[in-house]
């Protein structure tokens, strides 16, 4: 039989806290101020007391830009240990889900996972035997420990294509393993699947669908990604949050969505990646929700980088809240990083300087338009008095 990475159980209140904790990117040999917003950040999230911390891939940057050369081991393992002190410093127990960065520092996943292993209060494991490095699953047990009342899977996205025309997908080795531990769970639970949730770094294509194309002119619109590349959206009626890029989905939909369809125990996913996205909505009964960046060292929204609060009941038939908390919220405009013109977010003043220019084109063009009317009218005056 399948065995867990770890088991928790509801708190006597009824609830368990996910924090989930968007791309950190946090550099080797740097103590910046960026480095310090963001620990700030943390050291504040972590006093909201999760029973788990997730983070959301891209968690370190293995190049060291000052002397011009890879990180050693030793300076990652000094990386993963700052960036996850303000939760071990607190016993708060911390999982990782790799990104596609994760794969790019030189040492490679299966040395990171290594280094995780020697901090306390790591949960993981990398035993599933499916392509990827830390694919496993975390049980939620009732509060007296006598039943299996959620699980967490948490999987490894993959990096990009060999031909690097895109992202990776999830494979076939995952997508089964993921199939057999579900199904274990429902032979143990009475023939009932166990509800689950998903944490991995890079969204399903399925995101696409809480949103609608639209015209190039909209201020609100993102450009698509991968198989949607070419469009422009804007978010349904049924997305709620924040859309600041186009989804950045997978080259190819190797159908992890609807191997969850088929399965019927995932609730709800929740993705990293795209560092200016925070929206959630349903998807054929499947919530999807987006991370941003909880890191200032690559492009982020302003003053909204931030972590995602998720809350399990025990008795609430599938019930979960989830809600973002923005740098923002807890320090207000308050930052060394971010100041001035860049307190709007990257997207609004990127679209902004584009649809100034099409508008002046387009007045451009009306004015040029006026004219040649006028010249001609005045034209034909000038024949008729002769």
């Amino acid at each position: 039989m399948h065995s867990p990475a770890a088991e928790f159980r509801f708190r006597d209140d009824g609830k368990f806290n996910i924090l989930a904790i968007g791309d950190v990117h946090e550099r080797v040999c740097c103590n910046d101020d960026k480095t310090k917003d963001a620990m700030r950040l943390l050291k504040r999230a972590s006093e909201l007391r999760p029973d788990l911390a997730i983070f959301m891939g891209d968690i370190v940057s293995g190049f060291c830009e000052e002397e011009n050369r890879m990180a050693t081991k030793e300076e990652l393992y000094e990386v993963l240990v700052k960036v996850s002190a303000p939760f071990t410093d607190k016993n708060i127990p911390f999982a990782v889900v790799f990104g596609n960065h994760d794969g790019q520092t030189g040492e490679g996943k299966p040395v990171l996972f290594e280094l995780l292993k020697k901090i306390p209060h790591f949960v993981g494991s990398d035993e599933s035997g499916a392509a990827g490095c830390g694919n496993c699953n975390v049980l939620i047990k009732s509060s007296d420990g006598k039943k299996d009342k959620f699980n967490i899977f948490l999987i490894d996205s993959g990096d990009s294509t060999l031909d690097g025309s895109g992202y990776a997908w999830v494979e076939d080795s995952q997508i089964e393993w993921y199939e057999s531990v579900g199904n274990e769970l429902k032979e143990k639970n009475g023939g009932n699947m166990v509800p689950a949730l998903v944490f991995q770094h890079i969204p399903v294509c399925e995101e696409y669908d809480l949103l609608k194309e639209t015209s190039i002119l909209n201020p609100y619109r993102v450009k698509g990604q991968a198989e949607y590349r070419g469009k422009y959206y804007v978010k349904g009626k049924n997305c709620k949050g924040y859309l600041g890029e186009g989804p950045c989905v997978p080259a190819k939909n190797n159908g992890q969505f609807a191997s969850w369809k088929k399965q019927g125990d995932v609730i709800a996913a929740f993705f990293g990646h795209d560092h200016l996205n925070d929206f959630v909505g349903e998807v054929d009964g499947i919530t999807l929700g987006q991370m941003k960046c909880s890191g200032f060292h690559m492009y982020g929204d302003g003053l909204h980088q931030g972590v995602r609060m998720i809350t399990l009941y025990e008795n609430g038939d599938k019930k979960f809240d989830t809600k973002m908390i923005y740098y923002r919220d807890f320090f207000g405009t308050e930052c060394r990083t971010i100041k001035g013109y860049d307190l709007l977010t990257d997207r609004w003043h990127t679209n902004f300087k584009v649809t100034l220019a099409v508008t002046g084109a387009l007045a451009a063009l009306t004015a040029a338009g006026t004219a040649i009317k006028f010249a001609k009218g005045r034209k034909k005056r000038k024949d008729k008095s002769r």
